[in-house]
């Protein structure tokens, strides 16, 4: 039996994987095995874990259909046979140090949670970021060097404490008795699995070498496309919640997570497309919870800059559905429809899908004009429409 299991879920990163598997290859503790899951992949992740598994023995291959990087981590856990558990993502890699650091720090000090600092390596301007405590482990001062502790010693910054599922060694029977899994279907899945293990957790420890390279910016990644999937946000808050409300000391803690995590739903909130804010709202609104003053003091969190209540009870309050499809009709519509192309004297060329269509400009009937990356248009002297358009992206018109 491997002392380490190592799960590495792959989904379609082909230009990253190599790096990773090297990575994990010639880590210095050798007693691992590294258990790859295929999530489904359409490039050549499949074909490169072939090729790796063929060199080197300790890699397993298991295929199943993509259902997302929870349901890739929950699959890899089910069939690990080691003592510790370390997943690493395969868009990321780790110093061929991480592994051996982390194990003889939890054998050391004998602990069920061992956490390294994190190095952010920015996709898009090719360089490393390493401004955030939260990753690099400055909300922890020098009194927790080479020391166990467990949630009690950190309440004051409690939810600093970095809850990334990567940048850990596990001790495999805490999570069995936990019974702690990844959400399936949800993003932002490590905060649940963390929360859910790191509460009942004998002993925590850091190490304060940087072991681990998380690359943010990448093309592609699902964080930055701003889509449905970011209500997920209310449903791991939510799984969060679950995970401290029996807590014996809940009281002491419960504020601080009430006003970091209405920050985060905030945060998602203005970032996701705004034809889905309105699903956002409805959802939020089934929270009860987060909007009982007998669990939370309100009054601290109307202290937290940027008013995060006031928004909060703002969001559920934006309920206007024919608001909500006149803009769903004007984005996912309009847009799609009103495709114009150039105008040619008193002559508008439109295009819809291979449908080429010439309008006479008639100004007292129909205005339309392109300017800054827009589509403006007039109906009648008074219906105004304003959508967001890019003219370069459009193929010409065949006359």
């Amino acid at each position: 039996m491997p002392a380490v299991s190592i799960i590495v879920p792959v989904y379609n990163v082909e230009k990253y994987l190599r790096e990773c598997l090297e990575s994990i290859i010639n880590q210095t503790f050798q007693d691992i095995e590294i258990i790859c899951v295929n999530d489904g992949s359409t490039d050549n992740s499949r074909k490169i874990l072939t090729e790796y598994a063929q060199k080197d023995s300790r890699i397993k291959i298991t295929d199943k259909e993509n259902g997302g990087l929870s349901s890739a981590r929950n699959a890899g856990l089910k069939i690990a046979q080691g003592e510790f558990i370390s997943f690493i993502d395969s868009d990321d890699w780790v110093d061929k140090t991480m592994i051996e650091k982390l194990y003889n720090n939890i054998r050391a000090l004998n602990t069920d949670i061992s956490i390294c600092a994190v190095h952010q390596y920015d996709e898009s301007k090719q360089e490393f970021d390493d401004n955030s405590k939260y990753f690099t482990l400055g909300f922890f001062d020098d009194s927790f060097n080479n020391k166990a502790f467990t949630y009690k010693d950190v309440k004051p910054f409690i939810m600093d404490v970095c809850v990334m599922a990567w940048n850990k060694l596990y001790r495999k029977s805490l999570i069995d008795e936990c019974k702690a899994e990844f959400p399936d279907g949800l993003i932002w899945e490590d905060g649940p699995f963390f929360f859910s293990i790191f509460f009942k957790a004998k002993g925590v420890s850091i190490v304060r070498d940087f072991l681990y390279y998380y690359r943010i910016n990448r093309k592609g990644s699902i964080i930055q496309k701003g889509g449905k999937q970011f209500l997920d946000i209310i449903d791991v808050v939510e799984l969060m919640y679950n995970s401290i409300k029996d807590l014996p000391d809940f009281d002491d803690i419960k504020d601080e997570f009430y006003i970091r995590k209405i920050d985060d739903i905030v945060y998602r909130y203005d970032l996701v497309n705004f034809y889905h804010k309105q699903l956002f709202s409805r959802k939020l609104k089934n929270k009860k919870f987060l909007f009982d003053d007998t669990i939370f003091d309100f009054k601290l969190a109307d202290t937290y800059p940027g008013n995060i209540r006031k928004r909060l009870f703002d969001i559920v309050k934006r309920t206007n559905i024919i608001r909500f499809y006149y803009n769903k009709f004007k984005t996912r519509v309009m847009f799609k429809v009103m495709e114009i192309l150039y105008t040619e004297n008193n002559i508008y060329y439109l295009k819809y899908r291979k449908l080429v269509v010439k309008l006479k400009k008639r100004a007292e009937y129909c205005d339309i004009w392109y300017a800054d990356d827009r589509i403006y248009i007039v109906l009648f002297n008074k219906f105004k429409f304003s959508i967001k358009f890019e003219y370069s992206k459009i193929e010409p018109i065949k006359k």
